[in-house]
């Protein structure tokens, strides 16, 4: 009998507080706040003006194809990206040693890049590329497919 008394006692206490049932108060409004994370930064990716791409046909082949994008040259063979150590006049430095490489021209062998490969002789003349032709003491290995201005300051050259 204790227990149908508690229940009822329960019951009437739960009636008059109320248990959840109509109330004559609006719910709060909840406002959803959505934050939004700054895009990460992209990674600034610098032109390289010191890559050229020349025909890789071989020795016996003179077609001197050059370029500032791949492709394939004259004579079929694909073109290969190569570093520009050097412009003299219209004849250019390189080294096969291609794109990763920010090497020179080895300061105790001049016929050898600094990543221990030869150093091969272009003519830049006739190519359509603007190069830089500062001379002598000046080592500019600066090479683009529009005039503009070279990293020292002159502006580019054609031939």
């Amino acid at each position: 009998m204790k227990s149908t008394i508690y229940v009822v006692i329960m019951a009437a206490v739960a009636f008059t507080l109320g248990c959840g049932g109509s109330s004559t108060e609006a719910p709060a409004v909840v406002e959803e706040v959505v934050v939004e994370e700054a895009p990460a930064p992209e990674a600034v990716v610098e032109a390289r003006n010191d890559l050229v791409y020349v025909c890789s046909c071989g020795p016996d082949c003179e077609c001197g194809a050059v370029s500032k994008e791949p492709g394939t040259c004259d004579c079929g063979s694909e073109l290969v990206q190569t570093h520009l150590l050097m412009v003299d006049g219209n004849a250019a430095s390189i080294c096969s040693c291609g794109g990763d490489c920010t090497c020179e021209i080895n300061a105790e062998d001049p016929t050898k890049c600094g990543c221990g490969k030869p150093v091969k002789q272009i003519s830049l003349e006739g190519k359509g590329l603007y190069y830089c032709n500062c001379g002598g003491s000046c080592k500019c290995n600066f090479v683009a497919s529009e005039p503009g201005t070279c990293a020292c300051g002159m502006d580019l050259v054609t031939s």
